[in-house]
């Protein structure tokens, strides 16, 4: 019961997107209502953005150089190696 309705199910809908949870998970923090930031004095909350935040990703090597042809990508295994990266994704966030 820390955060409104509406927060909590755009926060939990920020999970369901590998390659762009971390952005918006920190926007939603930094840039929304403040009594957003006090909910993170929870310890589940802060238990769910911790693991958000380092979770390791799927790998790839640094020298891979294959693109994304078509949108969307119907082969779940080949979507999960085009949106890995070679440092993980809070390094990669970090780099850009």
């Amino acid at each position: 019961n820390v955060l409104t309705p509406s927060d909590s199910e755009r926060f939990i809908q920020f999970l369901t997107v590998p390659y762009i949870r971390i952005p918006l998970m920190l926007d939603f923090f930094a840039n929304g209502d403040p009594g957003r930031l006090a909910a993170l004095k929870t310890k589940s909350l802060q238990l769910i953005v911790d693991a958000s935040l380092f979770e390791p990703g799927n790998w790839k090597p640094v020298d891979y150089t294959e693109i994304i042809m078509e949108v969307p990508v119907v082969d779940k295994d080949k979507l999960d190696e085009l949106l890995a990266t070679p440092h993980g994704t809070l390094f990669n966030e970090i780099a850009k």
